[in-house]
């Protein structure tokens, strides 16, 4: 498994799930979410939950953040929806993992952990993310490149690469992601 096979199977996926959006009628969809997270918090299966967030969504919960734009931008105020995943228990992402030489065992785990070497470990880890980010990064400027979201919505909306909270690494993450204007109000948001 080489990088642009990984690349083109989570590409498909992430096609899918937006071409779904598309079919479900939604006009005021005005930004698509791939939320980053781990299965169960193990590094080794990290994982991207696509779905998107609505107008009528701030509308219902402006009253629940401080104002308007935390109810646009704040997750947490987010339908939090699921219309496609990429990655987690993917057995292609442990294989090219594998072939890395970054995935380990829970018994390699262990040994390590005996002989304190899990500092080792720990550097696969973030390695195993920032592959898997790479990636993701890359689909999205695809996503918009070939202007998927603007065929299936019929407008271009910036797709949010996040987790729970925005912090440098998330907002380094939509810069690249993202056409500028695109995410402009985001920004704002996360200043």
């Amino acid at each position: 498994m080489n990088k642009e096979q990984m690349f083109e199977s989570f590409y498909a996926k992430a096609e899918k799930a937006i071409k779904k959006m598309g079919k479900q009628n939604i006009n005021d969809i005005y930004a698509i979410s791939f939320w980053k997270d781990n299965i169960e918090d193990d590094p080794r299966c990290p994982v991207i939950t696509i779905g998107y967030n609505t107008l009528a969504q701030v509308e219902i919960e402006k009253e629940n953040a401080s104002g308007l734009m935390e109810a646009k931008w704040n997750y947490a105020f987010w339908l939090q929806n699921e219309i496609g995943v990429i990655g987690g228990e993917d057995r292609n992402l442990r294989l090219y993992f594998k072939e890395r030489n970054l995935f380990y065992t829970q018994r390699e785990y262990l040994k390590a952990e005996k002989r304190g070497e899990e500092d080792k470990l720990e550097e696969q880890d973030e390695q195993m993310q920032k592959i898997f980010m790479d990636i993701i990064i890359s689909v999205v400027q695809e996503l918009h490149k070939k202007g998927i979201v603007k065929e299936q919505l019929g407008k271009e909306v910036p797709i949010i690469v996040h987790e729970l909270e925005y912090y440098d690494l998330t907002i380094q993450w939509n810069v690249k992601c993202n056409p500028k204007p695109l995410i402009d109000e985001f920004l704002k948001y996360c200043e």
